[in-house]
């Protein structure tokens, strides 16, 4: 039972993910948004939704090793296991000065958690922090738009409605796609008598990672290298400031720096080696495309 309602969490994830992505991609795609811009802000924002909408759940649920579990892990399967494949199918390169403050900022935020966690529990205040740092960074997308050269012009799309019902429908299939997620990982965790911090690094990462995959294949086969790259950065981006924030506003984490030391390693490095791949060799082909993988 635990396995099935996982397995039907997953698809609804996934489906409620892509029917996210498509709509929000073309009601963006009207306003003539430049693609790094959609795939940092949109995209990232729908492909993270399912990491949010988890945390949410497990915290409420008391399963704090879920959710730090969930955002480190999925950190991790967003360079090592997305970014891995997509570049492994197709070479991506994109211009590294036109992202350079992302990763700066996704290489410092990378780095908060870990301190804050080394020093005690996560708690209310940070997720505040983490709240702020979002305000901003939406404020400097904003503005970095403008210096951005505008979108190509993309054919009239036909009535918002249907647009718009497919957002909606998408962001409903996330929340009992979720639902059923949780509800089956804790069981399974339970049966294999494994920490729940273990399930999340592992079966609820890579589950929920499945959004920026799938969205990541589909952008690398259409040519949208920026996209690809966009969604990577700031899905791990949102993953941090969004998730872990929101989800301290609603209650404090306890966790052991112990746990999640070596996993936290691991994120250091995919991160900071996904900044010096695109800034020193401007893109990933497929020999560290295979690397990120075996990492």
């Amino acid at each position: 039972v635990n396995i099935l309602l996982f397995s039907l969490g997953t698809l609804l994830l996934y489906y409620g993910a892509d029917f996210l992505i498509t709509g929000s991609q073309k009601l963006a795609s009207k306003f003539k948004i430049s693609p790094i811009v959609v795939g940092i802000t949109l995209v990232a924002l729908g492909t993270s939704l399912p990491e949010l909408i988890v945390s949410i759940i497990a915290i409420l649920r008391d399963q704090p090793g879920i959710v730090v579990g969930n955002v480190v892990g999925s950190n991790i399967t967003n360079i090592g296991l997305v970014l891995g494949i997509t570049s492994l199918f197709s070479p991506i390169f994109f211009s590294f000065d036109k992202i350079r403050y992302d990763l700066y900022f996704l290489g410092f935020i990378t780095f908060l958690p870990l301190i804050f966690i080394y020093l005690g529990d996560l708690v209310f205040w940070q997720g505040i922090f983490f709240f702020f740092l979002l305000l901003g960074y939406c404020w400097f997308l904003y503005n970095k738009d403008k210096e951005l050269e505008e979108q190509k012009e993309i054919q009239n799309v036909s009535s918002p409605f249907p647009i718009s019902l497919k957002i909606i429908l998408g962001a409903v299939g996330l929340g009992f796609g979720a639902h059923y997620f949780v509800l089956g990982a804790q069981g399974i965790a339970t049966s294999l008598n494994l920490p729940p911090i273990v399930i999340g690094m592992s079966i609820v990462a890579l589950g929920t990672s499945l959004p920026e995959l799938a969205a990541s294949i589909v952008a690398s086969k259409h040519n949208e290298k920026a996209f690809v790259i966009g969604n990577i950065i700031g899905s791990n981006i949102m993953n941090i400031i969004a998730v872990l924030g929101f989800t301290l506003m609603i209650r404090p984490i306890s966790v052991e720096f112990s746990d999640v030391a070596t996993q936290g390693m691991f994120m250091l490095i995919l991160t900071m080696g996904l900044l010096i791949l695109l800034k020193y060799k401007g893109g990933i082909t497929k020999l560290p495309a295979g690397i990120l993988i075996f990492i």
